[in-house]
């Protein structure tokens, strides 16, 4: 990672132009923004280069994280100790895919549904104001991964220029800490769904506690954690730094499979805010674990 002081290399520099110039050329922009990395540092680049033809649209779901809400709220209220803010004009819209049948039955196409309902209110609204070209935050990175809700987008006509250009995540999070972005180090989210197995139903209280759950982990210090809800049953990853610092609570030891027991304090609590089963191990957080 660059230093706050330390100029771009001239690569990322080049490839840097190549994303301005596409920008440039779309004219006015909506971004689907989340506040994570992504989209945050497609309005950074917008915020510098076309703030009068940018939009920023935020969908408010039952599946948004906390620390992602959060750091939309930080990154458009502009608090002064919270470092540079997107000085763009925000739409906030309300999106329930809970109520949509496709979405609660949670099959294999759920993640498809969420975003085809989304992102159908995002165009719709921006194209009702005057912009019409939405972009989202899909970059090199996720090339490989299992996205269906990708596909949503393309139908819809959405573009990704950070794919397009070949921006990775690590790429945007230099150039965010090095224009002095708080959100640079935001640990990478996922909607609250995929903590739940496909094929299992999706309803508010499921996602409520989980949400719960990886809320009160977080107030633990803990950044990557995972709260995952299987046939009824609660298992919590997380990053290793983190699983560390869970078997330091309970006075216990990390084994060679990077697993350590749950601590009793975090069991006691995990049960207050309403889990009936617990697996009695923490265990390293894989990335896309739940795409099988």
């Amino acid at each position: 990672m660059l230093s706050d002081t330390t100029a771009p290399a001239e690569e990322l520099q080049n490839k840097l132009a190549a994303l301005e110039e596409l920008l440039l050329a779309y004219g006015r922009v909506a971004i689907g923004f989340s506040g994570g990395v992504d989209s945050s540092f497609l309005a950074a680049v917008c915020s510098r280069i076309m703030p009068a033809n940018t939009l920023l649209v935020h969908l408010t779901t039952p599946f948004i994280g906390t620390p992602e809400q959060a750091s939309f709220e930080r990154s458009v209220d502009g608090q002064a100790d919270e470092g540079p803010h997107f000085k763009l004009p925000v739409l906030n819209l309300s999106v329930d895919q809970l109520q949509l049948p496709q979405v609660a039955c949670n099959d294999a196409d759920r993640c498809y549904h969420c975003k085809r309902a989304g992102f159908t209110a995002i165009v719709n609204h921006a194209k009702s104001l005057g912009f019409p070209t939405v972009i989202d935050g899909s970059n090199a990175s996720d090339r490989g991964d299992y996205r269906p809700g990708m596909r949503a987008a393309e139908e819809l006509g959405v573009r990704s220029p950070l794919m397009e250009v070949g921006f990775t995540k690590n790429e945007e999070r230099e150039l965010l800490r090095a224009w002095g972005y708080p959100v640079w180090n935001l640990p990478a989210g996922a909607c609250l769904a995929t903590r739940i197995p496909t094929g299992e139903e999706l309803t508010r209280e499921k996602v409520d506690l989980i949400r719960a759950c990886e809320d009160y982990l977080h107030d633990l210090d803990l950044s990557q954690v995972r709260a995952r809800l299987v046939g009824g049953c609660m298992h919590i990853e997380a990053a290793p730094s983190d699983v560390a610092k869970i078997a330091a609570l309970g006075g216990a030891a990390v084994n060679d499979e990077g697993k350590t027991p749950l601590p009793a304090a975090i069991e006691s609590a995990l049960r207050e805010l309403g889990c009936a089963h617990i697996s009695p191990e923490v265990t390293p957080y894989i990335h896309g674990a739940m795409n099988q």
